[in-house]
């Protein structure tokens, strides 16, 4: 009886304080969204059981809440009615406001060549842009209609392929054509880890779970993991084609998956040498993005499709194509948006194609751009979309 109670103490003190956690992270994403719901009537919400529903969301996400915290209570005994009240507390995390955006809120040159890559931070208005002169430019886009460089991160010797924040945003890197990737720190700019090892050009580079781990994929066939503790690099993984792109599938960075110019997908468990599976398509991949709930992997190929794969069956569940798409270059990124409801990625025609992961359905083409759009990056709170594209231009779609 005495171990009963003491379970019970600990689940309610879990349940109390994923409630505590939750609440301040509605209330940041309320004041956020503000502006943006009393503007755009058609916003939605996909609400805990996957309908969608309108109108306030503070109102939304509290009645929610309260009811998780009700259920929390009256199960938060032992063993497994202890994890369902955990699993109701996160399952009921809200999604962000999904609004289509089709309008151009802002749009500047970023580099003074081609812009290979974009991401938006996870915790603030900046942008992270990076560019084929060598640099890694901050845009801070938090004011009403304007944007500010906030810095330039120096110290690559050729153009920078893919960005990355990692998930505090406090640091950011880069892959590089000079067969590196390097580390900086997003407050000062400064550079932290120059990461060299490749024989060829570095076209991927992310954290791997925490800040002090990172995963690198290049032409020279091979996956590298980083350990910054230890300024080593602990493993290479021998892929047998080149990397265009890699995600990690889960927050302790267990598992690797890895988009080749051989038309394989390869996932990796970090414990093994080999590659523990695979999924061959029709084309080079250009680019891999997973939904946040780490079910769905976004594929963009070579053959001017997207693929949407289903994780836990390792199934294509829906492909997008358009007659008047075509996939602009070998690291054209397309992205899942915030809600996972839609997706979008750039064209060589100079346009961003958005369309429904449900419904398969082409919502928008957004044609501001008068080069190929190579990569794109929805931000995870406002739902703003960025493009770049290969004549230095960058484009913010949305409401600001």
């Amino acid at each position: 009886m005495k171990k009963i109670f003491i379970r019970r103490d600990e689940n309610r003190t879990l349940v109390e304080r994923l409630i505590k956690y939750k609440s301040k992270d509605a209330d940041k994403m309320n004041e956020e969204n503000e502006h943006f719901l009393k503007s755009s009537p058609t916003a939605f919400f996909i609400n805990t059981f996957g309908r969608v529903s309108f109108g306030k969301k503070s109102d939304r996400v509290r009645r929610e809440l309260e009811e998780a915290a009700r259920e929390g209570g009256s199960r938060g005994s032992i063993g497994s009615a202890g994890s369902s009240a955990e699993d109701k507390i996160l399952d009921s995390m809200p999604y962000y406001a999904t609004t289509l955006p089709t309008k151009v809120a802002l749009r500047f040159d970023a580099h003074e060549g081609d812009v290979n890559a974009v991401k938006w931070s996870p915790t603030e208005r900046t942008l992270a842009t990076g560019g084929a002169d060598r640099k890694v430019k901050l845009w801070d886009v938090s004011k009403m209609g304007t944007v500010e460089n906030k810095g330039t991160l120096v110290g690559s010797n050729a153009g920078v392929m893919s960005v990355d924040f990692d998930s505090t945003g406090a640091y950011l890197v880069g892959a590089s054509n000079d067969f590196a990737s390097r580390v900086w720190t997003v407050a000062d700019q400064r550079l932290r880890h120059t990461l060299t090892g490749h024989s060829a050009k570095v076209m991927a580079a992310k954290f791997l779970g925490e800040p002090t781990k990172v995963i690198t994929g290049s032409h020279d066939r091979t996956l590298k993991i980083w350990d910054l503790r230890s300024k080593m690099c602990t493993e290479t993984k021998f892929a047998g084609s080149s990397c265009n792109d890699l995600v990690t599938s889960d927050s302790a960075g267990s598992t690797i998956i890895s988009g080749h110019f051989d038309k394989t997908i390869r996932f990796w468990d970090i414990r093994t040498e080999m590659s523990a599976n695979h999924i061959v398509l029709q084309g080079k991949i250009t680019s891999l993005d997973l939904s946040r709930d780490s079910n769905y992997l976004l594929a963009c190929v070579r053959d001017d499709t997207i693929q949407l794969i289903d994780l836990r069956q390792n199934t294509i569940v829906r492909t997008f194509s358009h007659e008047a798409f075509k996939v602009g270059c070998d690291w054209s990124r397309a992205a899942f948006g915030p809600a996972g409801r839609l997706l979008a990625v750039g064209a060589a025609d100079g346009a961003a194609y958005v369309w429904n992961t449900h419904s398969g359905k082409l919502e928008a083409t957004l044609k501001d751009h008068s080069a190929a759009v190579t990569a794109v990056s929805w931000h995870p709170q406002s739902g703003l979309l960025a493009s770049v594209d290969r004549g230095k231009r960058a484009v913010i779609w949305g409401d600001l």
